[in-house]
């Protein structure tokens, strides 16, 4: 019995040859879980010339493979190839253990790739979707209990059209290739070597909650319930504009002492909060190291959240003990995408609709949808238009128009681009007890953002501008989102989000 565990552990010599030109050359396939690449080596041609080889040692059975010709995927029409459910053309082999059968002729034994189910579970042989109606949910324990069922990638079933420029084989590559490596990746990697975290103990009093977000540069912070022993929730700028709406009165009255305002804790808000509701307080939604991308994506747009704490649990706790949670991480959809735009800088045609102008894409809110390869505006179905505020338009007008989107486009008369109100300048707010001082109904814009940190605050694009260059901007550090400007008259035509790029991409 020992034997075909022995044969199964084997690896054989396999040298693999690529003799069509190019200036560097890589090779790729299920046996590196198509995410390694391995360069190839020029050695002289037997039969005159120069080839691109290298050997691999791989186990029994059959493998696909593909070359990275100067950044562009390849295969050899020389060889055996066959052709994926999703019209991937890859290069086959069959690795045989000594004693077995003869390789399956091309074309013949082959095992067509079929859809597995809960997703992807074969590199490029196979890219299933498991997101559908995916409603996000754990148990006790905090395990994942069992998503809905996985619906087509294909834009049509979504209700999406074919995109102008791009074929639908293209679109369907493209979102393949991105939903096959969130899959394939984890949270582990989001996680940096070098991290701080800053934890807000539920006692605290709001408003010095708020002077340590803003001292420390962030936006929201995990809040930690001592007497429970557990992460509880989030407190964000979202929650201050429900807090100033909540006791808003109270705290402009100068009837209220430092110490009183300083009776209003995190929890206690919270709990006036739900009152008000009807509801509980909202729970901690969190991500797991072990959790791919994926579902960290899908986690955070479906929450509608800047950002999720990454939580370890370890091992199985004694049963009847709750798992204590270890917090190692906050992340957010930037730095998913900034692992997306690593993993495919090498090779930028393994996304084609990557190339395609942001203009011509379902993607985000507009004034006008337009359509760059279009000779004038044409309005795409299912868009929202773009909120936007005036200089002279007080803080309360930007705190009602806020829901359901992250900033706000300030514009002048002619609707051209003059600065962006974001959430992250409510913690201003907060942090020098404005609303303490003036009534945010006569509190201006404008007046808010003169107290702003003088950095880079409305970052731009085109309506010509690359989805590639998009997402590349928007993996960056600090830029959740981009004004869509016309490069002339600098006039706002649009803004398009981190979580607009991941909706379309996922189709969700």
């Amino acid at each position: 019995m020992a034997q075909p565990a022995m044969y199964e552990q084997m690896v054989f010599p396999t040298r693999f040859v690529w003799a069509y030109g190019g200036k560097q050359v890589h090779l790729c396939g299920s046996f590196t879980n198509w995410l390694e690449t391995v360069p190839m080596a020029i050695e002289p041609n037997p039969t005159g010339g120069e080839v691109f080889a290298v050997v691999c040692n791989l186990p029994p059975g059959y493998h696909q493979y593909k070359f990275i010709v100067d950044g562009e995927w390849r295969h050899d029409e020389n060889q055996a190839f066959i052709q994926d459910p999703l019209g991937n053309v890859n290069n086959w082999l069959f690795v045989k253990k000594p004693g077995a059968a003869n390789e399956p002729s091309p074309g013949q034994g082959i095992p067509i790739p079929q859809p597995r189910e809960g997703g992807a579970g074969g590199g490029m042989d196979w890219i299933g979707s498991s997101m559908g109606g995916l409603q996000i949910k754990r148990n006790s324990e905090g395990v994942i209990k069992q998503p809905g069922p996985a619906s087509s990638l294909a834009p049509s079933a979504m209700g999406i059209k074919g995109i102008a420029g791009v074929s639908d084989g293209d679109q369907d590559t493209s979102r393949a290739r991105v939903l096959e490596f969130l899959q394939r990746h984890t949270a582990y990697e989001l996680i940096p070597e070098s991290n701080k975290v800053v934890v807000l103990d539920t006692k605290l009093p709001v408003r010095q909650a708020f002077h340590a977000c803003h001292e420390q540069g962030i936006m929201a912070a995990p809040l930690w319930d001592e007497r429970a022993q557990e992460f509880v929730g989030m407190l964000s700028a979202g929650d201050f504009m429900d807090i100033v709406r909540v006791i808003g009165p109270s705290l402009a009255s100068s009837a209220m002492s430092e110490a009183q305002l300083d009776q209003h804790t995190i929890a206690m808000v919270r709990e006036e909060k739900a009152a008000e509701t009807g509801t509980s307080p909202a729970p901690l939604v969190s991500v797991r190291p072990e959790d791919s991308l994926h579902l960290v994506t899908l986690t955070l747009m479906q929450g509608r959240l800047a950002m999720a704490p990454v939580l370890s649990y370890g091992s199985h706790p004694p049963r009847g003990q709750t798992p204590t949670a270890q917090l190692l991480h906050l992340t957010n959809l930037a730095e998913v995408f900034a692992c997306l735009v690593r993993h495919f800088r090498g090779v930028p045609s393994a996304l084609p609709l990557f190339s395609q102008p942001i203009g011509a894409l379902p993607i985000g809110t507009w004034t006008a949808a337009l359509d760059a390869s279009a000779s004038q505006s044409t309005p795409i179905p299912g868009l929202l238009p773009v909120k936007a505020i005036l200089p002279s338009s007080t803080v309360e007008d930007a705190f009602k128009m806020m829901p359901g989107c992250g900033a706000l486009p300030v514009v002048d008369e002619a609707g051209r681009l003059v600065d962006v109100y974001a959430r992250a300048d409510v913690i201003l707010l907060a942090a020098e007890n404005t609303y303490r001082r003036v009534s945010l109904s006569e509190f201006t814009v404008a007046q808010a953002l003169q107290r702003a940190l003088p950095t880079p605050r409305a970052h731009t694009c085109t309506r010509g501008d690359t989805l590639r260059a998009v997402v590349e901007a928007l993996s960056l550090p600090g830029v959740r989102r981009l004004v869509v400007v016309d490069a002339n008259s600098h006039a706002v035509e649009g803004v398009v989000s981190l979580s607009d790029v991941a909706a379309f991409l996922l189709q969700t």
